[in-house]
């Protein structure tokens, strides 16, 4: 995965993801959000760097929606969805989307290993952190 930044949305896997959820039809991407984070949560710490960027970037997606802003700068933000109302977030979806950053972040993962002993190790996992902390204080 070829990775220029550390937003949620500055990776490969994470670009390909969004662009699936542009080309998903408006009533079908919640789906594509939701199956993203349940596939997160179900492979815990096993879940594969691809699964868990894109589970980073549905978590962001997310976030955008509760909040109307796009939680990165990037141009590969999905800011297509801003105005609409296409990924309605429940409670439960809003639950999911943290529980997918915590298969994330667990202590062993494989997204932490992959980022282990790099030198934007900390800078990385502050990012998700602060993505996590976001959804769980913003009310749906």
């Amino acid at each position: 995965m070829a990775t220029w930044q550390l937003g949620p949305f500055d990776n490969d896997d994470a670009v390909e993801w969004c662009g699936a959820l542009e080309d998903s039809a408006p009533d079908q991407r919640v789906d594509l959000v939701r199956h993203t984070l349940e596939a997160a949560v179900l492979a815990g710490p096993s879940l594969s760097p691809e699964g868990a960027a894109q589970a980073i970037a549905a978590a962001a997606t997310v976030l955008q929606t509760l909040t109307g802003t796009p939680p990165s700068d990037s141009a590969y933000a999905p800011r297509f969805l801003l105005g609409r109302d296409d990924v309605e977030v429940t409670p439960s979806l809003r639950d999911l989307a943290t529980r997918a950053l915590d298969a994330v972040l667990v202590e062993g993962s494989r997204w932490r290993l992959r980022w282990a002993d790099n030198i934007e190790e900390d800078e990385a996992l502050r990012v998700i952190e602060e993505l996590r902390i976001s959804l769980a204080s913003e009310a749906p």
